[in-house]
């Protein structure tokens, strides 16, 4: 199998797709960045309002799984992945699921626009 892969891999041809598509590679990258700090900017004014401390991290978790979702569905669609996404982590973590309504509320009212 090793030789197979050996056989296959050419350095220099790899090397060359990856240049090639670097410029659109990190456009996407930089896109994608921006589109997590501002759901990141919009949770924590909801996390301060409610004094969470110690589970920001999972708080913040959810908010980019939200979004991770909802950019690629509408709809009814994106209401049943945050109404499934909302009782794995109010179940599994234990958060509190009034302040994850306030999170879908935030996320799906910004993101909804792409």
């Amino acid at each position: 199998m090793y030789k197979k892969l050996e056989a296959k891999w050419n350095a220099t041809l790899i090397g060359t797709r990856f240049g090639d598509v670097k410029g659109v590679a990190l456009d996407r990258a930089q896109e994608g960045l921006g589109m997590v700090a501002t759901v990141r900017n919009l949770v924590r004014p909801i996390l301060d309002a409610y004094g969470v401390t110690g589970a920001r991290g999972l708080y913040l978790s959810f908010a980019t799984a939200l979004l991770r979702h909802v950019i690629r569905q509408k709809g009814a669609a994106a209401t049943a992945y945050a109404t499934g996404l909302k009782a794995y982590f109010s179940t599994t973590h234990k958060l509190d699921p009034a302040i994850l309504d306030e999170i879908i509320q935030v996320v799906v009212g910004w993101a909804i626009q792409y």
